[in-house]
């Protein structure tokens, strides 16, 4: 077990008035099995009255409405946590066996998993942590050349991508072998923003593994969100009204 002090900050700046702005944050660290939220406070600017709830994947929803016109909007949390990654989690959900908008795989990610089969054996542990091997040898973290649209099929394809796609991609690949699997995003020592991350589920519980890293998850991860794909974990979604609504976003994340 360990005791982790948590900070995420974000600004998002609109390059010109905005209005009518209905946004949802998944930011609040969920409370589990493996990770009990001593604290954690909420700030938003410009202030705004929210609705706290939580969605069919378990995270916590954070709703809130700005009527009159803005240029930005900031949201940060600070906190505590105590994470134990040697207790395990069950609240599976069967949509995780099956392949989803981020993860459809294409002809040439069957023809990766076709390829590497034969020596995926054993246990789902065993299964899991040699296609992250082989995911690792074939793919290349390299930032710029993706964003939060980019599915798994795409970034496979350019070979080289950040830490969403190695997780989309390593989805796919557990689902096309039989292993429910779900994305994570949260906050880790490795990345000064968000990271992503992977829970595959062995039959009776869920396991973590960083394929960005290619390493297992230790308790210096803090889960804020998860579901099938990033579509269901973004942080900030939103709808406003303007003549332009193209924003800049600047993200901070400290975890000590």
């Amino acid at each position: 077990m360990k005791r982790v002090d948590f900070y995420y900050s974000t600004k998002l700046t609109f390059d010109d008035y905005v209005h009518d702005h209905s946004f949802a944050l998944r930011i609040i660290p969920l409370g589990t099995d493996t990770q009990k939220i001593l604290s954690c406070d909420l700030n938003i600017t410009p202030y705004v009255s929210v609705k706290q709830t939580v969605d069919a994947f378990g995270n916590n929803v954070t709703a809130g409405y700005l009527k009159g016109d803005h240029r930005f909007l900031d949201f940060e949390i600070k906190g505590t946590a105590e994470v134990d990654n040697t207790r395990h989690r069950i609240d599976f959900l069967p949509c995780y066996l099956y392949q989803s908008q981020y993860t459809h795989p294409d002809e040439m990610l069957y023809t990766f998993y076709n390829d590497i089969k034969t020596e995926c054996t054993g246990t789902v542990r065993d299964r899991a942590e040699y296609i992250c091997n082989m995911l690792s040898d074939h793919f290349r973290y390299e930032q710029g050349n993706t964003d939060t649209s980019t599915t798994a099929a795409q970034a496979f394809l350019k070979g080289k991508g950040v830490c969403q796609d190695f997780s989309h991609i390593l989805i796919a690949l557990l689902r096309m072998d039989g292993i429910a699997a779900r994305y994570i995003a949260g906050l880790a020592f490795c990345d000064g923003e968000t990271h992503s991350w992977v829970e595959y589920w062995t039959g009776d519980h869920w396991e973590s593994i960083d394929p960005a890293n290619n390493c297992p998850v230790n308790d210096d991860y803090i889960v804020l969100s998860q579901g099938r794909d990033f579509r269901d974990c973004s942080i900030d979604r939103g709808v406003m009204f303007g003549r332009h609504t193209k924003q800049l976003q600047l993200v901070r994340s400290v975890l000590s």
